[in-house]
């Protein structure tokens, strides 16, 4: 008798647990792809990565191949370096990004509110940003399509596809139908990046052009 009461209270267990995960389900389904993209950035608080990348034009012909690191932070925090022969680092550490050339030994500074407008990339940096009206967001299963609204965007289009959880690469399509494919390796999500990170020094003997307002 006791084997069948604890075969019954288990059956009903299972039974709530199933209607749980049908409900959970059930409203994940109900989001709009937009919301559910918010959810998954929403836990990307920490991300970085080695990348290999590749730059293709309008006729699909390779411009260039390189490698680099990736490092971002919610919010408005970005480290971007590529590898020689084509290093270049670009440091966004909230208020100004700053784009270093190490082959003409100089430094751009650019009000970072400026150079990420309409710039769908300011989503991964700040899922809460007022810019979602900005962008389109169409979903197919891990793939999220982020189309910017405006037709002056340097950026038209951001592509982001997961393994899961994690973010596993991304594609972005500029004003001039040029592609650069990203794809992640030795990937760490959500192991906490220091702000030293993000804090940029001019070296010495570097020169700087200065386009903040």
């Amino acid at each position: 008798m006791k084997k069948m009461k604890y075969s019954s209270a288990l059956g009903k267990v299972s039974a709530i647990l199933c209607l749980a995960m049908g409900l959970a389900f059930s409203a994940y389904a109900q989001q709009s792809d937009e919301d559910k993209l918010k959810t998954r950035l929403e836990t990307l608080n920490y991300f970085s990565a080695d990348f290999t990348q590749k730059v293709t034009d309008a006729n699909h012909e390779v411009l260039q191949e390189a490698t680099g690191v990736i490092k971002l932070k919610q919010p408005n925090k970005l480290y971007w370096e590529l590898d020689p022969p084509n290093e270049n680092i670009l440091i966004a550490d909230g208020t100004t990004l700053w784009n270093v050339d190490p082959f003409v030994e100089q430094v751009t500074a650019i009000n970072q509110s400026q150079a990420v407008a309409n710039n769908p990339l300011i989503l991964l940096t700040q899922p809460n940003s007022d810019a979602w009206g900005d962008f389109t967001v169409t979903h197919t299963n891990d793939t999220f399509r982020i189309d910017a609204k405006s037709p002056d965007s340097a950026v038209h289009s951001l592509v982001l596809v997961f393994d899961g959880e994690q973010l596993s690469s991304m594609s972005m399509q500029d004003s001039q139908q040029q592609i650069s494919d990203l794809y992640f390796d030795n990937i760490q999500q959500n192991k906490a990046l220091s702000d030293e990170v993000f804090t940029f020094t001019l070296p010495e003997g570097y020169d700087l052009d200065d386009q903040r307002n």
